[in-house]
């Protein structure tokens, strides 16, 4: 039996899918020999497929693994389980337009919109009190506002680099929602060469997933401060923000590893406590990413419970 794995045939995802799983050795590029040339003739099957139809294949049995957009999965009517969520892919979901009436926003009241991902954009409209005439399924979009088909275009890009193609010449209006790269389960092979196969992918996603560049934080801060505390960095991942009290929350947050330094310095200078820093694991080389016996981020504590006569959790960790 062969192991079939699907990304997406195009844009910013589907890139960086392929570019992941060429990583891994098991992708279909000469760059996927070079990285793992003992794989040659593995009963693997990688194929590219729209990215909207991917949950789908995967919901129905088609495939055993795919590497996809963690906002295709958001989007998704059908739910499938997520395998991995990597810390890779970084990609965004953004309003643009060309249209001389559509300033800000704001604007967008009673406009058309066409995107590929529909659902989610319309949470972020209602969430933002902006009624849009009509949200317009469409796939690709970049040309939707010279068409006259819509008045802005929700497309997803990467958000490290300039837009491409017609968004180049078109205006940025606002983020819409922020994504990573996932890994998704479909189907469960049979026998057991496939199942371990499966189980070698996997774990060779998860080391080319592992972001060497970033740290994960977590610490404690009054509620009041969670979404100004949040906003200090520009994750490819929302934070986890869990309730200790009524006043009191503890978060969790990717940041760059070398901001991570001033980041806490920011945190404990708005009153945040228990400060603690994580660096991720590199399963590549079986060791913390440079430092002996590092910790790594799957191992982070539950969070504290605080004393009950205080309300205030109490020590700081830098």
């Amino acid at each position: 039996m062969v192991l079939r794995i699907a990304v997406p045939d195009r844009g910013a995802v589907g890139a960086a899918a392929r570019a992941l799983l060429d990583a891994t050795g098991y992708g279909t590029s000469p760059a996927s020999l070079l990285a793992g040339p003992t794989l040659l003739g593995a009963p693997v099957k990688v194929f590219e497929l729209p990215e909207r139809d991917i949950p789908m294949y995967a919901a129905e049995g088609g495939l055993h693994l795919a590497v996809t957009g963690s906002l295709t999965v958001d989007e998704a009517s059908v739910s499938v389980p997520v395998a991995l969520g990597l810390d890779v892919g970084p990609h965004e979901l953004a309003l643009f337009t060309s249209d001389p009436a559509v300033r800000t926003e704001g604007d967008l009241q009673g406009a058309r919109v066409a995107t590929p991902l529909p659902n989610l954009v319309r949470r972020h409209l209602a969430t933002s009190a902006i009624a849009a005439r009509r949200v317009i399924p469409l796939d690709p979009t970049e040309h939707a506002v010279a068409l006259g088909i819509a008045d802005a275009v929700a497309a997803v890009v990467d958000p490290r680099v300039e837009p491409t193609g017609a968004l180049r010449a078109m205006r940025r209006l606002a983020r819409v929602r922020v994504g990573h790269l996932v890994v998704v389960e479909g189907r469960t092979p049979r026998d057991d060469v496939t199942r371990l196969v499966k189980a070698q992918v996997l774990a060779r996603l998860r080391a080319a997933g592992t972001a060497s560049g970033t740290a994960l934080l977590q610490y404690d801060c009054p509620t009041s401060l969670v979404e100004e505390t949040t906003g200090l960095v520009d994750s490819t991942r929302p934070p986890e923000v869990t309730t200790l009290t009524s006043s009191w929350s503890t978060v969790r947050l990717l940041v760059e590893r070398e901001r991570t330094e001033g980041v806490v310095e920011l945190l404990l200078d708005l009153g945040c406590r228990e400060v603690i820093t994580f660096v991720p694991r590199d399963h590549r080389t079986g060791r913390g990413d440079g430092t002996p016996g590092g910790r790594g981020a799957g191992s982070l504590p539950a969070p504290r419970a605080l004393p009950p006569e205080t309300g205030v959790p109490s020590g700081r960790f830098g």
